[in-house]
C-alpha cells in the first residue's frame, strides 16, 4: 500500500514521509473499514463524487493548515471528540507535499459509506521521497458527507493502521504504538549495522 525510500543508515527501517508522521500525530482509520460489505462498490461511481468533493476540501484545509476548516469537514462526532481532547486536524504539512484522489467507491447496503483513495508524495530535508497511499472514509450525515475516519500502511509487514476520528482514544493508543514500533526497528537496525561494521573491521585470518 505504501511505497516508501529506505534510509541508507537503516534499511530495515521504511522511512515516514513528513505529512504522514505529522498526520499520525495530529489526528486520529475507522472499523467501519473492516465491517463485511466493505470490499466492493455498491452503487454507481457518480454516487461517490460529493464525498470525493469533500475529501479535496479537507485536503485542502490541512495543505494550508486551516484546522477549523477541516474540522468542519469531519462528523459531528468527531469533531466534538477532537475538540475535547485538543487534537489538531490540520497538523503542519511540508510545502514539498503533493497529494491526487484516486478512485472511490460506495460501501455498505445504505450507500451512506465511501471509501475514497488518495495518495500523497513529500520529500525529507535529506531528499528521501516517499509516497502513501491514504483511504478516507466518508459517510453521508445530515449535515452531508463528512470525513469519519482514514486508514494507511505505516509499516509495510504489517497491516495497514486504521484511526477512527469518532474514537480518539484509541487513535493515541494507536500513536503510541506507531511510536513504539518505530523506535524498536531503529534499535534493531542500529545492533545489526554496528554488528556488521564489526564483523567487517575484524583481522583477517592469517593463511
Amino acid at each position: 500500500m505504501a511505497a516508501n525510500s529506505r534510509n541508507p543508515r537503516f534499511p530495515s527501517v521504511a522511512a515516514s514521509s513528513l505529512w504522514a508522521a505529522s498526520l499520525l500525530a495530529g489526528l486520529g482509520v475507522t472499523a467501519l473499514l473492516l465491517q463485511p460489505g466493505c470490499s466492493g462498490a455498491t452503487g454507481p461511481t457518480a454516487k461517490a463524487e460529493p464525498a470525493k468533493a469533500t475529501v479535496v476540501t479537507f485536503l485542502e484545509a490541512i495543505k494550508r493548515g486551516d484546522d477549523a476548516a477541516a474540522r468542519g469537514l469531519l462528523t459531528k462526532l468527531a469533531r466534538l471528540k477532537t475538540e475535547e481532547l485538543g487534537i489538531s486536524v490540520a497538523p503542519p504539512v511540508a510545502d514539498t507535499a503533493t497529494y491526487s484522489v484516486r478512485d472511490a467507491e460506495v460501501v455498505g447496503e445504505a450507500e451512506d459509506l465511501v471509501h475514497v483513495g488518495t495518495t500523497w508524495t513529500d520529500v525529507d530535508g535529506d531528499g528521501f521521497k516517499t509516497t502513501e497511499n491514504v483511504v478516507w472514509v466518508v459517510r453521508l450525515d445530515p449535515e452531508g458527507w463528512r470525513v469519519v475516519g482514514m486508514a494507511m500502511r505505516v509499516f509495510e509487514d504489517m497491516a495497514p493502521l486504521l484511526l477512527n476520528f469518532e474514537d480518539p482514544e484509541d487513535m493515541l493508543a494507536k500513536q503510541e504504538m506507531v511510536a513504539q514500533e518505530i523506535k524498536k526497528r531503529s534499535q534493531q537496525a542500529e545492533k545489526d549495522a554496528a554488528a556488521r561494521t564489526a564483523r567487517g573491521a575484524s583481522p583477517a585470518k592469517v593463511q
